[in-house]
């Protein structure tokens, strides 16, 4: 996010660090990670995430889980393009 006023992203940044001390690194990490992947990176969603204990949340699955497919490989299942 680009703004033409350097007091608005010192204040974002400032923001930040408060959540940096308050949480810690890896809660932190984690909750920016998660409002990137949503596509919403924002100081509000990441507070919000770390104040819901959503980066401790049991769903959350690395992105090395991403490249699996949660379909079992089997020679009977068709994919995608069987039904274009």
């Amino acid at each position: 996010m680009v703004t033409d006023y350097p007091e608005i992203g010192y204040k974002r940044v400032t923001g930040l660090l408060q959540l940096h001390k308050a949480y810690g690194s890896g809660r932190l990490d984690r909750a920016c990670k998660m409002a990137l992947n949503a596509g919403i990176p924002s100081y509000t969603r990441i507070k919000n995430i770390l104040k819901n204990n959503m980066d401790k949340a049991s769903i959350i699955y690395d992105e090395s889980d991403n490249a699996q497919s949660h379909i079992p490989l089997h020679h009977n299942i068709r994919g995608a393009s069987s039904y274009s």
